[in-house]
């Protein structure tokens, strides 16, 4: 404020107002003053008159009568002084007493609070609204020094430098912390300002000041709304960062260890393309709410919009926090009912201890981000973090640089395995399989390269790629005599969102110039994809084009049958996962059985991968299964040991090729 008053102009108008009653009450003063000294000097007169006359009888003289003249002007004039003066006087204790009120008026109205004190600080003085905001009466505060309101929030050197200020330039405004008598602390907008006499001697200090506490609340959503998710009310990334570090630093030593879980939500992506942000924060909003259920009272936080961090302050031991994120897993992968549909989210958990992998917040942050980054390309739910996790993030940043000239350098290969008809005896297909031999790492896997390239939208070049160069094999194969029933080859969801898929599809095959009944599309079970009105438009569009179409993984995903009725399929994939178990694990059985029956029931015939057993293919013979691929009969091989092989498998196993 840096005024004693909080407005200037009211208080110079008050002050005018005074001067123009002055001047009436000076004029009225004057004309009262010249009668009153009239009468008295006639009164005079005519006593001195009178007095002459008689002393005239007896004593005849003119001298008298100038001297009575002159006394007469004489004592006029002594009168007219003293009546003057003594009027000037009540004139000056009118005006004063007047303005007093003014001023009194303005100090008990006013909506700042004013304290006044002495030279030596000492309270003489203070407004009703100084009692309001303060709560002390000024009986309470007469005599005592401001310092009564101090909070203890503020340092010496804060007081130390206020009081430097006031003594160079006469004045301090600025914001402080002060309480009140109940206790209460509260920010108030002060503005101190010193008084001087004529001689410059100070003579007293006088504050303005202004409680600005909902000033604050207003400031203190801007704040929220800065630090907090709005959503789930949880502390976006710097604040939790913040809390992290206060929490280790209350750690009375190194040996009280915790555990940093870092949570990030997975393919909300494809989620908001298929149903949009709205439904999606909703979801969100729900697992939020999840989690604080289940770690009600722990530091939570979510660091932006698809990661959200836990501390869990007494899990150390590695036997016990693997129990616990195979629990967090299975919770955040329960479904979540939502306007009468269930939804289904997960999520990869990158986990950090303290103080084995970062004694600050910003080292334990970094080493479970990079054990959950870790975790996500080798296809963990959850990961610790450890030593070898370093090499394997060298190895990844080695892979993203390389893939995108892996194409470029002619270093992806296609390998095919067959698809054996067990019913006939025949084969009946092959599966395409990408394989990387990178230049100085040898052959990749698709596991851990398809991931980095469905990131980068690498892999929409690459499935082009890979269309192409089956479909130039099959005609290479059929101009040589070999006969292929068909091709599988992969599409990945990340395919089925380019708008261009289908022109591009059409575009290799005619310019390869064979049949489409050949290519066998293979989609990866994904409910989410499948409730998406364009995706099921599009896999109609490839059926109408004569392709094949198969959902592989089959069992894996989050399935909602109902999208089998209304996709064109001709074929469902058995997981391997279930194959591998059979015939010791009676669960693996049981659902390979409830599969193969099913698929039956809606015309669909069935193709099981992983086949690697005797005893596997007799349980997949027994009930009816079609079709098998795996290492039973032969692992993925090279374009060109495919005639060859299906030479060998024809003679050992006496199948003969055909036409399904």
């Amino acid at each position: 404020m840096g005024i004693v008053f909080s407005d200037d102009t009211l208080v110079l108008h008050l002050l005018e107002g005074c001067d123009t009653m002055s001047e009436t009450r000076n004029t009225i003063i004057n004309k009262n003053g010249l009668k009153f000294a009239i009468i008295f000097t006639a009164l005079y007169f005519i006593i001195g008159a009178l007095g002459i006359s008689i002393v005239d009888i007896f004593i005849i003289t003119h001298r008298e009568w100038v001297f009575l003249l002159i006394t007469t002007m004489i004592m006029f004039f002594i009168a007219l002084q003293f009546i003057y003066r003594a009027h000037e006087q009540i004139r000056l204790l009118v005006d004063q007493k007047y303005e007093l009120n003014i001023y009194k008026s303005i100090f008990e109205q006013m909506h700042e609070g004013l304290v006044i004190t002495n030279e030596k600080e000492e309270i003489v003085a203070v407004n009703p609204s100084f009692t309001v905001t303060t709560g002390y009466r000024e009986d309470e505060v007469y005599g005592k020094k401001p310092s009564l309101l101090s909070s203890g929030i503020h340092s010496n050197e804060f007081y130390a430098n206020m009081k430097k200020e006031l003594k160079i330039y006469g004045r301090w405004q600025g914001e402080i912390i002060n309480q009140r008598k109940n206790g209460q602390v509260y920010p108030e907008q002060l503005s101190i300002s010193e008084i001087r006499n004529k001689d410059g001697v100070i003579t007293n200090y006088i504050g303005v000041f202004t409680d600005i506490s909902f000033q604050h609340q207003a400031e203190g959503k801007i704040e929220f709304l800065t630090h907090y998710d709005t959503s789930t009310k949880l502390p976006k990334f710097n604040m939790f960062m913040e809390q992290l570090n206060n929490f280790i630093k209350s750690r009375k030593s190194d040996d009280e260890g915790f555990s940093l879980f870092i949570v990030d939500i997975s393919k909300l992506k494809t989620l908001n393309a298929t149903y949009g942000h709205k439904i999606v924060d909703e979801l969100l909003h729900t697992l939020a709410i999840r989690l604080q259920s289940i770690y009600r009272g722990l530091t939570m936080g979510r660091l932006n919009s698809k990661e959200f961090a836990i501390i869990l302050p007494t899990l150390y031991e590695i036997k016990a926090i693997k129990e616990e994120a195979e629990t967090l897993i299975q919770q955040i992968e329960s479904p979540i009912h939502y306007k009468g549909d269930d939804y289904f989210l997960s999520a990869t958990i990158g986990i950090g201890l303290y103080p084995n992998h970062g004694m600050t917040a910003d080292e334990l942050y970094k080493k479970a981000t990079l054990a959950k980054t870790t975790a996500k390309e080798v296809g963990f739910k959850y990961q610790v973090f450890g030593e070898k996790l370093l090499s394997n993030v060298q190895r990844k940043v080695i892979l993203e640089k390389h893939l995108i000239r892996a194409i470029e350098n002619k270093e992806f290969k296609i390998y095919y395995q067959p698809q054996i008809d067990i019913k006939e005896n025949k084969v009946v297909g092959l599966e395409a399989l990408i394989r990387w031999n990178h230049e100085s790492l040898g052959m990749i896997t698709p596991t851990e390269f398809i991931p980095l390239a469905e990131e980068s939208d690498l892999i929409v070049s690459i499935g082009e790629w890979v269309l192409e160069t089956v479909c130039y094999q099959v005609k290479t194969w059929y101009q040589s005599g070999v006969i292929i029933p068909k091709i599988a080859v992969n599409l990945s969801p990340k395919q089925f969102q380019n708008p261009d898929l289908l022109r591009k599809t059409k575009e290799i095959v005619s310019k390869s110039n064979i049949d489409p009944i050949l290519i066998e599309f293979e989609i990866t079970e994904n409910i989410s994809l499948f409730k998406t009105e364009a995706i099921i438009n599009t896999i109609h569009s490839l059926k109408s084009l004569g392709f094949k179409i198969s959902i592989d993984d089959f069992g894996t995903g989050h399935s909602n049958l109902s999208y089998l009725q209304k996709l064109p399929i001709d074929h469902i994939k058995i997981d391997r996962s279930f194959i591998h178990d059979i015939p010791e694990n009676k669960n693996s059985i049981a659902l390979t059985k409830a599969i193969i029956a099913m698929a039956h029931e809606l015309h669909i015939s069935v193709i099981a991968e992983g086949v690697e057993t005797i005893e596997q293919l007799q349980f997949l013979q027994k009930h009816h299964c079609e079709i098998v691929q795996g290492y039973y009969y032969s692992e993925a091989i090279a374009a060109d040991e495919v005639t060859n092989l299906l030479e060998s498998l024809e003679n050992s196993f006496q199948l003969k090729l055909g036409i399904e």
